[in-house]
């Protein structure tokens, strides 16, 4: 099985939530005696997302998020589920259910798919992420980790 695990995000304040989670996962794997593990750091990738996601038969996604709950909360959905959420999952013009929709349009997309999102508060250029997002992007590091197929 290939997994693919992207963190999206930008260098503004919370957005970079997504890039804790994957700077907080290196200390889980060793990629290099992982030949069937990506992990990868995305700026705003918008439609370019569909190509990343290409050739892995697992993929989880980890964005900010902002729906009104408390920053800091974690959000997952699972294979469908993001179909019809109307949250606001990314901060991107052109976002991340928008790049999976059209994967689903190209019939691109992985066999299993799993969103989580980060619950952020302020996203400002030049702004360090806030200790609530900071705690649950490490909170669901550990929790990706810990559940990594063929860990020793």
């Amino acid at each position: 099985m290939r997994l693919c695990i992207l963190g999206i995000g930008s260098p503004s304040g919370d957005d970079q939530a997504g890039w804790l989670v994957i700077d907080a996962l290196a200390a889980w794997v060793d990629l290099a005696q992982r030949p069937d593990l990506r992990i990868e750091k995305l700026d705003r990738p918008g439609a370019a997302l569909v190509e990343r996601l290409h050739d892995a038969d697992h993929a989880i996604l980890i964005d900010a998020m902002q729906s009104g709950a408390t920053p800091g909360t974690l959000h997952h959905l699972r294979e469908g589920e993001w179909a019809g959420y109307r949250g606001g999952l990314s901060s991107h013009g052109f976002g991340v259910f928008d790049a999976l929709a059209l994967a689903q349009a190209l019939q691109a997309l992985p066999p299993r798919l799993d969103l989580y999102g980060i619950e952020i508060g302020y996203a400002a250029p030049g702004v360090a992420p806030g200790a609530a997002v900071r705690d649950a992007a490490q909170r669901l590091a550990d929790s990706l980790g810990a559940a990594l197929p063929g860990r020793d």
